[in-house]
């Protein structure tokens, strides 16, 4: 059987950041909503609304990004929606080898012999 979820090396929290905000856009980029509010498989509801699902835990990043529930909510949605095409093309060229991060930090998993599966492109055979 395929892998049906991907994990990769992730080398610190600003990419870790970025790679959450990816996936979180994710059903926008493909069409299946047009308002992430209404995407139920997302935790942009938790994150951005404040919305509870029983689910979901809050990341340190997350509460880093302010003490005030409804300042930090605001900061989450703004970072989601804001323009970061050349960060977003970075991350999905790290996806494709396995591990995004720096390429001193690529380095070092290499010669550490990190074995590092890269992930097949698309939906994995069932």
């Amino acid at each position: 059987m395929a892998d049906r979820f991907k994990s990769m090396i992730v080398e610190k929290d600003n990419y870790l950041l970025e790679c959450g905000r990816y996936i979180e856009r994710n059903p926008l980029r493909v069409g299946i909503v047009k308002d992430l509010r209404k995407y139920r498989w997302s935790s942009f509801g938790v994150y951005g609304c404040g919305e509870e699902d029983g689910l979901t835990d809050r990341h340190e990043i997350y509460k880093n990004m302010g003490k005030d529930p409804f300042r930090r909510q605001r900061a989450y949605v703004e970072y989601v929606f804001s323009n970061r095409d050349r960060e977003e093309q970075e991350i999905r060229e790290k996806m494709g080898r396995g591990i995004i991060g720096t390429e001193g930090f690529q380095t070092i998993i290499a010669r550490k012999g990190i074995e590092v599966k890269r992930p097949g492109r698309g939906r994995p055979r069932k």
